[in-house]
């Protein structure tokens, strides 16, 4: 596997020089080998390659949002989510990068619409209902928000049960890291909740109008060890908050 992504890698531009089309299964191992060595520029450029060579292959579509947007091209991603759902708006609910895409867009009030869409699918992902908060805050108020904070019962992920009660108003940073701390550190799942604390922290700290705190916070989740789709959302949104500070 290592092998065959290497040499997907290396035939890109050998293939574009021949004039020859890269297969959307190599450059999928070419995008995603790209992200996961934090390569951001190779993973758009796979992404270029897709969506140039299959015109009407909608699977391409979707796979390229997801790469741009985990690349920080979420202004692509959009295009691709928006492009792939009208072909398949069955698939819509199931979307929640394309919500997170329109959030880092500013288009909060789409990506609230997106997040109560997705909850008709996902009923019990917290993740869902701080995104849509951090969505309602932007866009209107955080008391508005508040109030109308999606309920996610049964999400066991440490610290999900403390971060919802904490954008409900009912716990503080102090919970969420209590949560945290019951895994044994240096482990995966230690690792795991410290990331995603950190993270949904961050965002909070923003909607409730602290910038320096998210920042503070969200560097934090960007130094995550862990490669993956939402350790990358979380090291956009910081290059986010960095760019746009004063």
């Amino acid at each position: 596997m290592v092998l065959r992504l290497m040499c997907a890698v290396l035939m890109m531009p050998i293939l574009a020089a021949c004039g020859q089309e890269a297969s959307i299964n190599d450059l999928r191992e070419a995008g995603f080998g790209a992200l996961a060595k934090r390569d951001s520029k190779g993973a758009i450029a796979a992404a270029d390659a897709m969506v140039k060579n299959d015109q009407s292959e909608s699977s391409a579509w979707r796979l390229a949002g997801d790469l741009y947007l985990r690349a920080g091209d979420y202004k692509k991603a959009i295009v691709q989510f928006k492009r792939y759902i009208e072909r398949h708006p069955e698939q819509e609910a199931d979307l929640w990068q394309h919500g997170i895409a329109l959030a880092f867009d500013g288009q909060y009030d789409e990506g609230r619409k997106l997040f109560e869409l997705h909850r008709t699918v996902n009923p019990n992902d917290v993740e869902n209902a701080l995104w849509h908060f951090y969505c309602v805050a932007k866009s209107s108020s955080v008391e508005k928000a508040r109030l109308g904070l999606l309920p996610a019962p049964g999400d066991r992920r440490a610290p999900m049960e403390e971060l919802l009660k904490l954008y409900r108003g009912e716990a503080d940073e102090a919970a969420v890291r209590a949560a945290i701390d019951q895994w044994p550190k240096e482990t995966r799942n230690h690792d795991s909740a410290l990331f995603y604390g950190e993270l949904y922290l961050a965002m909070h700290a923003d909607s409730i109008g602290d910038p320096k705190r998210a920042i503070e916070l969200a560097s934090k989740a960007a130094a995550a060890k862990d490669v993956n789709y939402m350790t990358d959302v979380g090291r956009i949104y910081y290059f986010a908050l960095r760019d746009a500070a004063p």
